[in-house]
């Protein structure tokens, strides 16, 4: 082999492996899909009794799915996640600025998983 391609082969392999990863990092991505609640779902906090409910979410609610695929769902139980998103014009809506200690336990994360 020539320097020429020598060049080309370690080119082409480095341009393989930059695909690769943007391939695999695509595949283990949300998938961002947009979807309507089926029926009214009643959320509990991880740490509650079955029977006491939080909140419910309305039937026909439009959700986006963020459950993660490939190797980023390994070792999660509930791995069927929705994110609902809220739009607003007023930027004094939500407090960032709150410590870690007077959030819920689970941050975000609640249960939708409660006998019928």
């Amino acid at each position: 082999m020539n320097k020429k391609q020598k060049w080309l082969l370690r080119i082409s392999i480095i341009a393989n492996l930059i695909f690769g990863i943007i391939f695999f990092l695509n595949y283990t991505a949300y998938s961002y899909k947009l979807g309507e609640l089926k029926e009214n779902v009643k959320v509990r906090l991880f740490t509650d009794k079955k029977d006491s409910v939080f909140f419910v979410l309305p039937k026909g609610l439009t959700v986006r799915d963020v459950s993660e695929r490939g190797i980023s769902a390994i070792g999660q139980f509930e791995n069927n996640r929705f994110d609902i998103v809220i739009t607003t014009d007023r930027d004094d809506l939500i407090d960032y600025n709150i410590p870690k200690e007077k959030l819920l336990p689970f941050g975000n994360y609640y249960s939708a998983d409660s006998s019928k």
